[in-house]
């Protein structure tokens, strides 16, 4: 029993020091391009990229940090000005002493626009979790906003319709974020984008993470009591998948997913619907050139 206590505590150590360098490295080895702006004593990383009379500003899903729209905003930037962030606690930005609930991320990404003097027209894009936070910014500051692109975007009632996933699986993929002081993520993070897994691997990204998750359904009720509906507003839903006429009734969770995706859709008299063909939720990652040609055409049109 002692060897095992030894050895454990001995794991942890390693884990410790393996995880601190690897920190004090990622956070040396990549140029942080652009601006750390203040919104209140602590200050978020902000990139702003473009030209054009549309600025399209950019929210990650959750658990991801600005770097996973490169490839969209690398495409958007040649036809537009484009201002992508980490959300408080997240990638390079500073932790903040806030609840994480969309409420709150909302004024913060308010208070950046407003400290970078950008008016409309605005063109807000949200990936999965993201989604939540423009479609309450929209309904909160709506004097510029002039068109929304939710892509796969969170839905109010998903936490009741959604199957259950699998309790095991949901306690293993937390308890990895919980052994982030040990580098845990660091093992199993992708390879492919190394500033991403650099700025993911950190504890304070994993950490601020699971407080995003813990007061996630607190951001869908607030939302909901908003009663989304943005008029006659340009609205593109890009949803994973396939339509739900087009889904198999025994395939549960894809159908109740594009059901939801497909009532985001009636939030807007203007508003259409795509979707992607393939099953991956991160459609901007894997299919880039479908947010691309969304933004596009609605920027062509402003």
């Amino acid at each position: 029993m002692k060897i095992l206590s030894a050895s454990i505590v001995l794991l942890f150590m390693v884990g410790f020091v393996y995880q601190s360098y690897s920190s004090y490295i990622d956070s040396t080895s990549f140029d942080k391009r652009e601006e750390m702006i203040d919104v209140g004593g602590y200050s978020l990383y902000v990139e702003d990229s473009g030209t054009g009379k549309v600025t399209v500003i950019f929210d990650a899903g959750m658990g991801d940090d600005s770097s996973a729209w490169n490839k969209v905003a690398a495409e958007t930037s040649q036809f537009s000005r484009v201002i992508t962030y980490d959300r408080a606690g997240l990638g390079w930005s500073e932790k903040s002493p806030n609840k994480r609930d969309s409420k709150t991320i909302v004024a913060e990404l308010h208070s950046v626009l407003e400290k970078k003097d950008i008016t409309g027209p605005i063109i807000l894009v949200g990936h999965s979790f993201g989604g939540v936070n423009i479609q309450r910014y929209a309904l909160t500051y709506p004097e510029y906003i002039a068109a929304l692109v939710l892509v796969d975007s969170a839905h109010e009632d998903q936490i009741e319709e959604m199957p259950q996933t699998n309790p095991l699986q949901k306690y293993l993929f937390k308890f990895g974020m919980w052994a982030a002081p040990v580098g845990i993520p660091r093992l199993y993070l992708s390879n492919a984008n190394p500033e991403e897994k650099a700025k993911k691997s950190t504890t304070k990204h994993q950490y601020t993470s699971l407080d995003e998750a813990e007061h996630f359904p607190r951001s869908l009720s607030e939302l909901n009591e908003l009663t989304p509906n943005y008029g006659d507003m340009p609205l593109v839903v890009i949803a994973r998948n396939k339509a739900s006429s087009e889904i198999d009734n025994t395939k549960t969770r894809d159908l109740v997913w594009a059901t939801l995706q497909e009532d985001i859709a009636t939030r807007s008299t203007n508003s259409t619907i795509v979707f992607s063909g393939e099953r991956q939720h991160s459609i901007h990652k894997r299919q880039p050139e479908i947010v691309v040609g969304a933004i596009q055409k609605l920027a062509e049109k402003l």
